[in-house]
């Protein structure tokens, strides 16, 4: 192998071959290629085209290119890469080109090192991949070194890998016959451009669909506890309130962390629309990969990303050809019933080149495992998901392109996944029992249709996304055993139970609209410009039912509350590269917010309250220097702020004085976070590790106070510290063995004591773990035939407090850590590739969270052993 390339090589150029003939070079396709150094460029555009590329080292090393855009042949993609950089090219074959500089007779490599790229096609944007040097010589850079091999760099296709990475091979693996390792360079958008993940200022973890797979996720909460500095409260699919870095207060009113999907933030950003526990729960099928953002993203992404933000960003349609994939599972949990997960999607190119469309539906069915003791009722937390997408790609010439997306999710249960236990840990009803007196249905519909028209002006890139989105959730808490004593007790009525019907209904136009720099340059920039307008109705009530089981009349607490939230903001990023390695950046963010809200009421406990208006004026920055060491290899310091936006506050009485238990208004609360990270990998990508140390400083914390039984907002001034520290290794030592480790350390503790929180000076931050562990590993047995495969996952939790030691209104519970166990083995025949899996093996009864501490020790549980099979195939 060795021998034919030097060969190709040698006497091509001595010959001087140059042809542009080739039918593949020669075809036009939809290219875009970001502004970045310009190796990583060359290589990207070599494995899009499939076209080997030869350059010397040096001649890239300090370049940087502003990019290629448009409908291109390989030639006009090469030409824009190159412009400005003093390089031109020549053609060696019809496959393969090399790297000269403007002016040169030759294109001969006889001095320093060699580079040469070779990739196929590509499913996520961008990946490649590079050999590393012979073994036990000297660096393949080192003009010492007398091996003429030493000095190459060859990145082969493997033309039986999947079309979603480029692998690499190394020599001794050539020889063998082996079949190379697939090896990926991960492309992020966490600063709205495309870059490499290992570029990136700051600490992303990415996971890709091959990752939702191995791990048999279907729903967020399948894989967040293998994502560091990650944390969730739940009550099922659909109610699930995020941290990421510590940064909540235990019941958060409002989010600190975004949900992204592509370009297009979900959800209420208020507390009047449940926004810190609707977190959308995505059914994981026909995404590239999820993007977690960690620390605040106040610049870009504006409010409520204070501890970071989850992007989920889809399949792009493919404009070049029809194909689908589709995927059924069978499952079953212990002490519960049968599960299933069904989807499919296909691909549909409508003009070559110009218009393409895909479309994909998804159902999954939980069949439960929590039963319901007192209405004599088995898996009570049964649920469905299911929903669709349609996408449409349209490129009419080369430098506009439009996306138009429609994407629908139901979300339907019949009650909790969680058990009642007593406050000191106890289990009177069982481990995997609750008792409740009423049903507790769950419902969520959530609909949305988005834009993004993308025009290239050469010099910037101009960005507009549109989009429109309904959300309608509706369910019921069985409140009764908080409620019928204190209403015995506060008012000597008796009743047989209470239940909390709660609603929001929600509608939600976002515009965005960016600029951002394409050339090479020492600045890169991007300013935008972004509106937001949510308006809804939140509704809570009563519904009461007297000692004989009738209902009974409700004169104790009905509430409807419109709300209407109005941003608007202008930011801006400025990169300056100060050397080729060195860059600083600085970020700025204006946001002016108007939120307009009325009570409607009544009832003992409530009344109706006049409109309630707020304004605020918040400034968000970013500050950030990164170095990198070399390609493969990047340290960075970085400082960022972020916000939450406050506003009207609830009116609740006191029903002994008639007073209103809380203020009329309560205020942002804002973070600082310091960051120092480092992200390394060899050359040949093999093994890796990314490291990152923080600091944060919360101030004003929005916190919940409650009072009488009834809750209201307020700001714990205080504030608290977070200080903790997140490692990602990565090792591929062999094309059969592959395994990655994540691992979190966090120490989020109060600064000062608060008598709402019911919290006392150094105390921990509620349902924030000390430590977070997961460690994969997958072998392949054989490579040909079945090519079996085995895999396990474990996953460690620390423990953790539901609350504050204090607590009036939030009873303390605590939480215990968890250890779990998945294996999983595989095969391929065909098209088709199966799995069995074991979730839970060792069955651990994890307890994930204590949500609603004042309605009872609501535990919700992990789900117990499953055992189920999976099955994937592609068209």
């Amino acid at each position: 192998m060795r021998l034919s390339v030097i060969a190709a090589v040698v006497c091509l150029s001595i010959v001087g071959i140059s042809t542009g003939q080739n039918a593949e070079a020669a075809m036009r396709r939809p290219t875009h290629i970001p502004a970045q150094r310009l190796g990583s460029a060359l290589q990207m555009l070599a494995k899009e085209r499939n076209v080997q590329v030869v350059y010397r080292s040096e001649l890239v090393r300090d370049q940087r290119t502003s990019g290629a855009a448009g409908d291109l042949t390989f030639d006009e993609a090469l030409t824009q890469l190159l412009s400005g950089t003093g390089l031109t090219y020549r053609y060696l074959d019809d496959k393969a080109i090399t790297i000269i500089p403007v002016g040169s007779s030759t294109g001969s490599a006889t001095t320093s090192s060699l580079t040469s790229e070779q990739a196929g096609t590509a499913e996520s944007p961008a990946p490649h991949a590079r050999e590393g040097g012979e073994g036990g010589g000297d660096s393949p850079g080192d003009p010492s070194n007398k091996s003429f091999w030493n000095r190459f760099r060859v990145a082969q296709v493997d033309q039986g890998a999947s079309p979603s990475s480029a692998p690499v091979e190394k020599k001794n693996e050539q020889a063998s016959g082996k079949k190379p390792v697939v090896l990926e360079e991960v492309i992020v958008t966490a600063q709205k451009r495309e870059e490499r993940l290992i570029d990136t200022p700051q600490s992303v973890s990415v996971l890709s669909s091959s990752d939702f797979a191995r791990l048999g996720a279907t729903k967020f909460s399948d894989f967040a506890n293998t994502v560091p500095g990650l944390s969730y409260q739940t009550s099922g699919a659909g109610f699930t309130d995020i941290t990421l870095r510590g940064v909540t207060a235990g019941f958060d009113i409002s989010p600190t962390v975004g949900v992204y999907v592509d370009e297009v933030p979900y959800g209420p950003s208020t507390t009047f629309g449940f926004g810190a526990q609707v977190a959308l729960d995505v059914g994981l099928f026909d995404l590239d990969r999820v993007e977690i953002l960690r620390g605040p993203q106040g610049t870009l992404y504006g409010a409520s990303t204070m501890g970071g933000l989850i992007k989920y960003v889809t399949k792009r349609p493919d404009m070049t050809s029809f194909g689908g994939d589709a995927r059924v599972a069978l499952s079953g949990t212990e002490s519960g019933s049968a599960n299933y997960d069904v989807a499919a999607v296909v691909n549909v190119p409508i003009v070559a080149d110009k218009l393409a469309v895909r479309a994909s539906g998804f159902e999954s069915h939980d069949g439960g495992y929590i039963d319901d003791l007192a209405r004599n009722e088995k898996e009570v937390n049964r649920g469905d998901i299911y929903g669709g997408r349609i996408d449409l790609l349209f490129i009419p010439t080369d430098a506009l392109s439009v996306r138009l997306t429609g994407f629908l999710q139901d979300i339907s249960r019949d009650g909790e996944p969680t058990a009642d236990y007593t406050f000191a840990g106890a289990m009177p009803y069982g481990s995997l029992a609750q008792n409740r007196r009423l049903a507790e249905p769950f419902d969520e519909r959530f609909e949305l249709v988005s834009s993004t028209v993308a025009y290239d002006f050469g010099p910037a890139k101009a960005i507009s996304i549109s989009s429109y989105q309904s959300l309608h959730q509706d369910n019921i808490w069985d409140i009764s055993v908080v409620y019928v004593p204190l209403l015995k007790a506060a008012l000597g009525r008796s009743y047989s139970a209470v239940g909390s019907p709660d609603s929001v209904v929600m509608n939600k136009f976002t515009q965005e609209v960016r600029l951002a720099s394409q050339r090479a340059g020492p600045l890169e920039w991007v300013i935008g410009g972004f509106y937001n307008r949510e308006s809804g109705t939140g509704a809570e009530s009563f519904t009461l039912f007297d000692l004989t089981g009738a209902p009974a009349p409700n004169d104790l607490f009905n509430y409807s509350g419109p709300f209407t939230y109005e941003e608007y903001a202008a930011f801006g990023d400025l990169t300056w590269h100060l050397t080729s390695r060195l860059n600083v950046t600085g970020g700025l963010r204006y946001a002016h917010d108007n939120q307009v809200f009325e009570q409607f009421a009544s009832g003992l406990f409530i009344s109706s309250e006049p409109i309630e208006r707020s304004q605020e004026h918040v400034f968000t920055y970013l500050a950030n220097a990164r170095y990198q060491v070399s390609d493969h290899a990047t340290a960075y310091l970085r400082y960022a702020t972020g916000y939450r936006p406050g506003g009207p506050n609830l009116a609740a009485n006191n029903p002994a004085t008639g007073l209103p238990l809380g203020p009329p208004t309560f205020q942002p609360d804002q973070l600082k976070s310091y960051e120092v990270g480092y992200k390394a990998e060899t050359e040949d990508r093999r093994f890796g590790f990314d490291l990152a140390a923080y600091d944060i400083d919360w101030s004003n914390i929005q916190i919940t106070a409650i009072r009488n039984g009834f809750a209201f907002r307020a700001n714990a001034p205080g504030g608290a510290t977070i200080q903790g520290a997140e490692l990602t290794l990565t090792g591929r030592p062999s094309s059969a063995f592959t395994m990655a480790g994540a691992f979190a350390y966090q120490h989020a503790y109060m600064k000062q004591g608060d008598a709402d929180l019911g919290s006392t000076t150094g105390e921990r931050l509620p349902n924030v773990p000390r430590f977070t562990a997961s460690v994969n590993a997958d072998y392949q047995l054989a490579e040909a035939g079945l090519r079996p495969t085995v895999g396990a996952t474990m996953r460690y939790v620390s423990d953790r407090d539901a609350s504050f030691d204090l607590s009036a209104g939030f009873p303390q519970y605590h939480l215990p850590s968890y250890t779990t166990l998945d294996l999983r083995a595989g095969f391929t025949l065909g098209s088709v590739t199966m799995q069995l899996y074991v979730h839970n093996l060792f069955d651990e009864l994890g307890q994930l969270s204590d949500m609603y501490p004042q309605f009872g020790t609501r535990i919700a549980i992990l789900e117990p052993r499953t055992i189920g099979v999976y099955a994937k195939t592609q068209f």
